[in-house]
């Protein structure tokens, strides 16, 4: 019993130290209104490896949800709820309290070729998420080949919706781990097909009113034993 209590009070010194640390850095980096556009790449870079790591923990809880607080413009707090485990918890709530504080500090800046990463009005899809999955699941095909070798896992696609809500550019990124790389972009080819066929179907993101070319990620996700789904869109 001594050792457990000591392991438990030892995981919630790190989770609050690790929450402490990310505090301190994100308030510094939030001050720069600066970023070059190499910079801004970087820190999207970092946001999709959030939103990988997110995603590996919330495939466990059908029931996750999140809030945030805002104060003055900036995250002050992650309320995470449906998910049991103290530990996964306190990952999620560093995680999106990272994420939200790197979207803070890019919002409304445009990179090298006028896409900007985080905007005032995100792009949405004209009928909501339930559409929006609905679509992407009637233009899904999971390969056969990939589904016989067991290849699953969730493809992130990242692409611009323009000031016309059509879909100029989109490309991929994963968190699956397989030696089979050919069936790995098979999956990734569908998914940027089915998203792809969504276009024209989007209201552009806006800054100040005015709609504006932005970025977009949806997470596709192929299980073998079930249909390909999308998970929890990450604000």
């Amino acid at each position: 019993m001594k050792f457990t209590s000591t392991k438990s009070s030892v995981l919630k010194l790190f989770a609050l130290t690790f929450i402490a640390f990310s505090l301190i850095t994100f308030t510094a980096n939030a001050q720069r209104d600066d970023l070059t556009s190499s910079e801004l790449e970087k820190i999207e870079d970092e946001n999709m490896d959030y939103m990988k790591q997110i995603s590996k923990i919330i495939k466990d809880y059908p029931n996750f949800a999140y809030t945030y607080d805002i104060e003055d413009g900036k995250v002050v707090n992650v309320n995470v709820t449906g998910v049991e485990k103290d530990i996964d918890r306190k990952k999620l709530e560093v995680q999106l309290f990272n994420l939200k504080s790197n979207k803070n500090m890019i919002k409304n800046k445009a990179n090298r070729v006028g896409v900007f990463y985080s905007v005032d009005e995100p792009a949405t899809y004209e009928g909501g998420r339930d559409d929006l999955q609905r679509e992407i699941q009637s233009n899904l095909k999971y390969p056969e080949d990939a589904k016989d070798w067991g290849v699953e896992g969730t493809v992130f696609v990242k692409f611009v919706v323009d000031e016309n809500g059509q879909i100029p550019y989109a490309t991929t990124s994963s968190n699956i781990e397989t030696s089979m790389e050919m069936y790995l972009n098979d999956l990734e080819e569908q998914a940027v097909k089915a998203v792809k066929a969504t276009e024209g179907d989007w209201e552009p993101g806006k800054i100040d009113g005015v709609e504006v070319s932005s970025l977009a990620v949806v997470p596709v996700t192929f299980d073998f034993e079930k249909n390909p789904s999308i998970r929890a869109l990450i604000r």
